[in-house]
């Protein structure tokens, strides 16, 4: 029982030392939860670009591959989104196309002279570019395809451009392939 000289308080907390209490743990909570949401966005946009970098990665060592062994390079459609080329492997003559629509930058092939199937494989997706065709000094072609990447929606567009040199190409091929492996374009 408490007599009138006892020091000590039994009281608890104010209804003003409850609710500052309460004030500051909200605030150290809205900065805890807006530094784990800030987390997992930069985990999310690390992990998009990872993945859209090992497409591109992918991409880009498929076609070193093939073009830098080609026989011909055609010249790109006039928007630049659409190239074939020749790879020749003993007797057997092979066409590939390669196409940048609706974001995607795919590939498919067939036989020289055949008709190309409908099939077409997506190298790297979320990409957008152009390509282009010439010629090096000593004649041999050159395809350099450029392309613009986002990795997510508020990433800035990031470019890549790669050349690749066709080595089994000379002087003549050069100058008339306009229209090699040309029965895919339309298809």
């Amino acid at each position: 029982m408490l007599t009138a000289g006892d020091d000590t308080d039994d009281r608890g907390f104010s209804l003003i030392d409850l609710m500052v209490s309460m004030s500051l743990m909200a605030v150290f909570m809205a900065i805890f939860t807006t530094g784990i949401v800030q987390m997992y966005r930069t985990a999310g946009r690390a992990e998009a670009t990872q993945a859209v970098q090992g497409n591109l990665d992918v991409a880009f060592e498929r076609l070193d591959d093939e073009v830098r062994y080609a026989k011909a390079i055609s010249k790109p459609d006039t928007d630049g989104h659409w190239v074939e080329y020749l790879t020749v492997d003993g007797a057997a003559q092979t066409c590939t196309g390669l196409r940048l629509q609706g974001g995607l930058l795919q590939r498919r092939t067939w036989a020289s002279g055949a008709t190309p199937g409908s099939t077409w494989n997506t190298l790297a997706s979320g990409v957008s570019g152009t390509f282009t065709a010439g010629s090096r000094a000593d004649q041999r072609q050159q395809l350099t395809v450029q392309l613009s990447a986002r990795f997510t929606a508020d990433d800035a567009a990031r470019e890549t451009s790669f050349q690749f040199t066709a080595l089994n190409s000379d002087a003549t091929a050069s100058k008339t392939n306009d229209t090699v492996c040309a029965e895919g374009r339309n298809q």
